[in-house]
């Protein structure tokens, strides 16, 4: 993991050093926040010993995780309409758990994130935005269900937007990007490299209003999986087509306020992983009144159907999270001008690597967030 995460840092420095200007403008860091934390989190799921894919899995489980992390950006030019920045996140959460079969687990994950952002004005012509993300994450002694780990990968991203100016009361903007993903194999004899992924996407929108704004979009993207087969042999490996046709409503005044509806019709040439579903979201944050605490609450209802029913998992692990339902509730109080606390209560109920099979996960999460620089 320390050779990735050197090889994206000395991307980010070479993309500096070539970057135009840069010689004459002052480089500053403009956000830098070191955060700690603990949690607790309870796991259940009806989960049948005769088709769960690792044999320890469980009914039940629980954990306890400690988590340290950094993040920061770094402005590398700014100007009246040109803002070029480097920013990054490193983090590492070692849990306890507890409640399998045979024995306990202690998976640890380690992750690190890094990306070169640049947004440029164009006048009359809009503005575009061009964005490269790298990221690498690590987890050891990875436990079964129902505790859920995303698996351990490597991913590099790409992003392209452009935004018109208004035009009669209303902006468009197109998105394109792409993205490369591939996954570690697991200890535990999972095929976790049947993740590995190569994926185009494109989405145009269309948004009014000041206080309030709407927007509806509509997109499409081209997923490849090389390392999973499609069970036709003159088309021998897996191929996804997504749609997503959707639409926002959000409120800015003394509270912010979001709702979003989202349809999604996947269709592949392998029959396992042809779904629709539709997600409801809802996001709303405000001060209260008392104790000088923020709120936000957070929630998506996803409802999911599969066209074909088959005798086999549908899944392999780490598809399963990819349409869950969510929900958390944060309150932040500022301790200090440069220290803030945030306690988390959260849900989620998810598919397991069985389809149709779900588990739910309920936690508490205490944060503390401390900036250095900021006095």
């Amino acid at each position: 993991m320390i050779t990735r995460l050197q090889t994206m840092l000395r991307a980010t420095a070479l993309a500096v050093i070539l970057t135009p200007s840069l010689a004459s403008a002052q480089i500053r860091v403009s956000d830098l926040v070191v955060t700690t934390g603990f949690s607790a989190a309870r796991y259940s799921g009806n989960l049948a010993s005769v088709t769960v894919t690792v044999i320890d899995s469980t009914e039940q489980a629980h954990s306890v995780v400690g988590e340290l992390g950094v993040r920061g950006e770094v402005q590398l030019f700014e100007g009246v309409s040109t803002n070029l920045f480097a920013g990054f996140d490193l983090g590492v959460r070692q849990f306890a758990a507890g409640g399998f079969t045979f024995r306990d687990y202690s998976p640890r994950e380690q992750a690190a994130r890094g990306e070169l952002s640049l947004f440029q004005g164009l006048g009359r012509w809009g503005t575009f935005a061009l964005n490269g993300t790298a990221r690498v994450r690590s987890v050891d002694d990875r436990p079964p269900m129902p505790l859920y780990l995303q698996a351990g990968f490597d991913q590099v991203a790409g992003t392209f937007r452009y935004q018109t100016p208004m035009l009669e009361g209303v902006r468009f903007d197109l998105r394109l990007d792409a993205e490369r993903a591939n996954y570690e194999s697991g200890a535990t004899g999972l095929k976790l490299n049947l993740l590995d992924r190569r994926s185009r996407g494109m989405e145009i929108g269309a948004e009014w209003g000041e206080s309030w704004t709407i927007r509806f979009f509509g997109g499409g993207r081209r997923t490849e999986y090389p390392q999973q087969g499609s069970f036709d042999p003159t088309d021998p490996f897996r191929r996804d087509r997504t749609v997503n046709v959707g639409g926002t409503w959000s409120y800015a005044s003394s509270f912010l306020a979001e709702v979003g509806l989202v349809g999604t019709i996947n269709r592949s040439n392998s029959r396992r992983p042809e779904y629709d579903a539709v997600s409801l979201t809802a996001d709303f944050l405000m001060p209260l009144p008392f104790w000088d605490l923020g709120l936000r609450a957070y929630g998506v209802i996803t409802g999911k159907s599969y066209i074909q029913d088959t005798e086999f998992a549908r899944l392999v692990p780490g598809e399963e999270a990819d349409n869950a339902s969510i929900f958390f509730l944060d309150l932040t109080r500022q301790l200090a001008d440069n220290l803030d606390t945030t306690l988390r209560l959260g849900w989620t109920r998810a598919e397991t690597d069985i389809g149709e099979s779900y588990y739910e996960r309920y936690g508490a999460t205490l944060l503390f967030n401390y900036r250095p620089f900021l006095r």
